[in-house]
C-alpha cells in the first residue's frame, strides 16, 4: 500500500525553530531514509523548508490555499490539522500516516507496518481508545463545555462512545469512511468562532464515530513503533508517549 506522511508546521513562536522545526525536519530526513512513503506539510512558512525540497517532498503553502485564520482564541487553530489529511486524501495514496510535526522515526520495520495494514481496519491510534469521551465530559466540566459550545445540536449519544486517544501519530485507510470523517469535522470547524480548539483529539473521536469507523490501535510488539519519537518540550518520548529522556 502506498503511504504519505502528512503534518502540519506553523511559525507562530520564538521558538519555532529548535520545538517544531528541527523536528519537522527530523521527521522528513527519517522517512526519506528508511522509507519509500512520501510526505506532505501544510506549513505557513514554506522558506523554512527549502532544504528539504524533493520529488518526495510536497510543501504546501498555507497561505496561499487557505484563508481559516490560524489563531483561535490566542492559541493555534488545530482545526488546520484536519487540512492537511484532506490535501493528502485527495491525492493517489492508499495510507494517510497523521504526524504531528514534532514526531519523527529514527529507523523502520517495514514488515511489520505491512502486517499491521493487511490487518481490518478503518483508523489506528497510537493508545487506546479509552477513556471515552462520554464518561470524561461526565467527569471533567471542559469536556462538556467544549461539547455545549462548539458542537451544539451536532453532537450525538453515539459520539459518547468516542475514542480519546492521542493525535501524535494516526494512521488512516484513505477510504469513503476518511472522507466522511473529513466531512464531519469540516461541519465543526466552520462553527468555529474564535473558540479554544485544544485538546483536539475530540475532533478525530468524534469523527471517527460520525464516519462508522473501524477504530483500533497499535501496540508496542508492532515493531516499528520501537524507531517512533516525540520531541517534548524538554522530553523525548517513545511512539506512545513514554519518556526516554530529558532534554
Amino acid at each position: 500500500m502506498k503511504t504519505l506522511v502528512v503534518t502540519t508546521l506553523f511559525n507562530l513562536s520564538q521558538n519555532f525553530v529548535k520545538r517544531y522545526l528541527d523536528p519537522c525536519k527530523k521527521l522528513i530526513d527519517g522517512y526519506i531514509k528508511h522509507t519509500n512513503f512520501d510526505i506532505l506539510v501544510l506549513t505557513n512558512s514554506p522558506t523554512s523548508l527549502e532544504d528539504r525540497l524533493n520529488e518526495r517532498v510536497n510543501i504546501v503553502d498555507y497561505n496561499s490555499e487557505y484563508t481559516e485564520p490560524i489563531i483561535s482564541s490566542e492559541k493555534f487553530n488545530m482545526h488546520i490539522k484536519r487540512l492537511a489529511i484532506e490535501k493528502g486524501s485527495n491525492l493517489n495514496y492508499d495510507i494517510i500516516y497523521h504526524h504531528d510535526c514534532d514526531c519523527y522515526i529514527e529507523g523502520w520495520d517495514q514488515k511489520s507496518y505491512e502486517q499491521l495494514l493487511s490487518q481490518p481496519f478503518d483508523t489506528y491510534f497510537p493508545n487506546s481508545s479509552r477513556p471515552q469521551l462520554g464518561g470524561l465530559r461526565k467527569e471533567f466540566k471542559h469536556f462538556q463545555d467544549k461539547i455545549d459550545l462548539e458542537f451544539g445540536d451536532l453532537y450525538e449519544d453515539r459520539f459518547d462512545s468516542a475514542p480519546n486517544a492521542s493525535e501524535t501519530f494516526i494512521i488512516f485507510k484513505n477510504n469513503k469512511k476518511l472522507k466522511k470523517f473529513l466531512e464531519f469535522w469540516n461541519k465543526i470547524a466552520k462553527r468555529n468562532n474564535d473558540f479554544f480548539t485544544y485538546h483536539c483529539s475530540i475532533y478525530y473521536g468524534t469523527s471517527c464515530i460520525y464516519a462508522n469507523m473501524n477504530i483500533t490501535h497499535v501496540k508496542p510488539e508492532d515493531k516499528f513503533t520501537s524507531y517512533g519519537r516525540i520531541a517534548h518540550s524538554n522530553r523525548l518520548l517513545n511512539y506512545f508517549g513514554n519518556t526516554i529522556k530529558h532534554l
